[in-house]
């Protein structure tokens, strides 16, 4: 992994595939995750959003995280390189393409999920009481999705890119109840026992564990993290 900001020059060209990411960053790490699942060799690099090199604007005009590199390849937005890096890379399936049924329902899950539950995940970083109820209503809609489909990952016996993608995002909770003392209290609550159990499932995937490893990232690291943001110096570097 590497650190990059104003003074930092871009990266060489490579022909392998390079991440331009953050650290705590959830679509980020639904990335990683994916590329991991997938075997895919390649190059992380953070980029400093306080602090973010000039140059990183001739790759992404927006400025955002994040975004891919291949050689003269350029994919922004995270969905979009999801299905990118299905159809560049398909000796190991992500998504369900052979079913356009599932690969739809799978599809809507996760639309769905962007648009309902990823604003109350970034709202309670912001303004926790106001948005703590609304992301708990949420999850309960979450597990009896994940009832309804009878299988233990979104993508059936085993996750896709659509169980890595929500669980990049619901795997923040646990620090944001820390760091910000939220009372959320619902392990025993039968409304989530799909939820839990998928989640419990999820938080083995070897991937995920390999990732935390090898970017020091977890339940400690990204509380702390969180912390400075809720104080407003976000530091990436936090734990390492």
């Amino acid at each position: 992994m590497s650190f990059l900001d104003k003074s930092t020059s871009r990266p060489a060209k490579s022909s392998k595939v390079r991440l331009y990411s953050s650290r705590f960053d959830p679509y980020s790490a639904s990335l990683r995750y994916v590329l991991r699942a997938k075997g895919i060799d390649f190059e992380d690099c953070y980029i400093n959003l306080q602090d973010k090199p000039e140059w990183y604007n001739d790759i992404n005009p927006t400025g955002e995280i994040p975004c891919v590199e291949c050689g003269d390849e350029v994919i922004p937005e995270s969905m979009i390189i999801h299905d990118y890096l299905e159809a560049k890379f398909p000796q190991v399936k992500m998504q369900r393409t052979g079913d356009a049924y599932k690969w739809s329902k799978d599809r809507l899950f996760v639309t769905r999920f962007k648009q309902n539950v990823v604003p109350k995940i970034t709202g309670c970083l912001k303004n926790p009481n106001d948005n703590v109820d609304d992301l708990l209503a949420k999850l309960k809609k979450v597990d009896e999705i994940l009832g309804m489909r009878g299988t233990d990952y979104i993508g059936g016996d085993k996750p896709n890119y659509a169980d890595y993608y929500l669980f990049a995002w619901v795997e923040v909770i646990p620090s944001l109840k820390a760091a910000h003392d939220l009372k959320i209290d619902i392990h025993n609550d039968k409304a989530y026992k799909n939820y839990f159990a998928w989640v419990f499932r999820m938080d083995k995937d070897k991937h995920i564990e390999q990732d935390r490893v090898d970017r020091k990232v977890n339940f400690q690291t990204r509380t702390e993290y969180l912390k400075t943001v809720k104080a407003g110096s976000p530091n990436m570097k936090v734990g390492l």
